[in-house]
């Protein structure tokens, strides 16, 4: 009908009036929508704006940094002063926390472990190490210590940074021909942690007649330093070995034995502190033949001054020397070269004086010739006072120090002009090559040889000297210590009637 029609549309024109009145509402919130949006584009381009500005800011302080990292550096490079250049380099390696960091150099350069906490609390411990070290140290003899050492603990990124440095320094100043000189007849082959104990060592042997090599006081650098040493083990007569159980895990103390023992060099051990013997390692096989000298003291060695060695074994070095080579009497230091002799002199006896025509011919030529290895010394001093009491006349190396010749042109005549040898036999006699020598000598030269065991041990000895010995007769002076230092009883009265 057209009343329900009517109704129909005045609800569809009152839903119509609704939806404007919304749509008014949405058009008003649109604006207000667009309002927001255009503010918040503002408030975006406001702090864009403010992230440049900022951005800005960083690059001025950026310059800033970079200014004072500068201004640092240079201050560092004037207040540590010691240190060379190319110190900063390597330091910076050897910050970075591994095993072979700066603390195991330092370590290796004889530092303690308080030194070691002190520089850890420095910005740059390895650096603040280099200062110390360069302080206290001559620079050519430092850097070299270094460079030694990061090799030795394979730090051949470190150690090829000190090598360059060295090389571009090499052709600054030219070495005269004063500066290479000829290597002296003694080359010293040592670890550099007993660095000063070995130059106090050559500073000694120079005042007693012998001048030695040493790779720190003829330094050079990279392969001009390894030909220099090459050239020092070539012309040396003589090898001193300074062994510690740094110097037998040494690489570069490896290769120095090897040439020695290649060329056929004498090599003299010195045991610089208690180790086993012979030291473990690659050097064991070659050292093994050879008798040591302990080269450091004992409780009740102390001599009182800056040496460490014992007096005795200093001078059992210098008779070692004198078997190759004679000591240069005119760079002798008197008062040193005195005080040698007289250790040695001092058991000698002022035999009754004879008119006899025979016994001043004998005395050029001894009637008995002592042999014996170093470790029995004190026992074989009392046994040629007491023969010289008695009235033989005796050789004893220790009494050979004068003149010019070699102990062993010494030892050859002093055997070939005697009548009887005595051979005092011990396990370190034994093995010793230069009392092989005495031993082949005598009984080439059909000379009476009486043995003289001084300590228990198998008979015939084992080496080359069973040979000799197994056919001749000892007489046992061990059992009784006491007796080598008296020399008297019925084993010495045996002793006199051989003679």
């Amino acid at each position: 009908s057209l009343a329900a029609v009517h109704q129909e549309v005045q609800e569809q024109k009152y839903e119509i009036g609704e939806l404007d009145d919304r749509l008014d509402e949405v058009e008003d919130g649109v604006d207000r929508l667009g309002q927001d949006v255009q503010e918040n584009r503002d408030a975006i381009g406001d702090v864009k704006q403010d992230v440049e500005e900022q951005g800005e800011r960083l690059d001025e302080l950026e310059e800033v940094v970079d200014e004072t990292v500068d201004k640092v550096e240079e201050l560092d490079h004037k207040t540590l002063s010691h240190a060379p250049a190319w110190s900063r380099d390597v330091a910076e390696l050897l910050n970075e926390e591994t095993d072979g960091d700066w603390r195991l150099l330092s370590k290796r350069l004889g530092y303690t472990n308080d030194d070691i906490r002190n520089w850890a609390t420095q910005p740059n411990p390895a650096l603040s190490m280099f200062d110390e070290w360069f302080a206290t140290h001559k620079t050519r003899e430092a850097t070299y210590a270094i460079q030694k050492n990061l090799e030795e603990m394979n730090r051949i990124d470190a150690a090829e940074i000190v090598e360059r440095a060295l090389a571009m320094a090499e052709n600054v100043v030219e070495d005269s021909e004063d500066e290479e000189g000829d290597p002296p007849s003694i080359f010293i082959s040592y670890q550099w942690g007993f660095q000063q104990e070995v130059k106090m060592l050559k500073n000694h042997l120079e005042q007693s007649g012998y001048k030695a090599w040493m790779d720190v006081g003829q330094m050079g650098g990279g392969d001009k330093l390894y030909a220099k040493i090459d050239q020092g083990i070539r012309a040396a007569q003589v090898v001193i070995s300074c062994v510690s159980e740094k110097y037998a895990q040494s690489p570069n103390c490896n290769k120095e034995v090897n040439l020695s023992v290649t060329l056929g060099k004498p090599i003299i051990p010195l045991l610089m502190e208690k180790m086993s013997w012979p030291p473990p390692g690659t050097m064991g096989p070659i050292f093994s033949e050879y008798i040591f000298i302990r080269f450091f003291q004992r409780k009740g060695e102390e001599t009182g001054d800056e040496r460490f060695w014992p007096d005795s074994k200093f001078t059992e070095l210098l008779m070692q020397l004198r078997f190759s080579l004679p000591p240069d009497e005119s760079i002798i230091t008197q008062a040193i070269y005195n005080k040698w002799m007289a250790n040695s002199e001092s058991c000698v006896c002022v035999l009754h004086l004879q008119t006899d025509d025979s016994v001043s011919q004998t005395s050029g030529q001894p009637e008995v010739f002592i042999s014996y290895q170093w470790g029995k010394q004190p026992q074989i001093k009392a046994l040629y006072q007491r023969l010289s009491q008695l009235g033989f006349t005796c050789w004893l190396d220790i009494m050979q120090m004068g003149g010019g010749d070699s102990l062993y042109d010494k030892i050859d005549k002093g055997i070939r002009g005697c009548r009887v040898v005595l051979s005092c036999v011990t396990s370190k006699y034994s093995m010793s090559a230069n009392c092989r020598r005495e031993v082949s000598l005598a009984d080439a030269t059909k000379k009476p040889i009486i043995p003289l065991l001084l300590e228990q041990m198998t008979w015939p000895p084992e080496g080359p000297m069973a040979m000799v010995l197994t056919q001749l007769l000892y007489i046992q002076f061990h059992k009784d210590p006491e007796v080598q230092n008296r020399w008297d009883g019925p084993q010495f009265e045996e002793l006199l009637q051989k003679i």
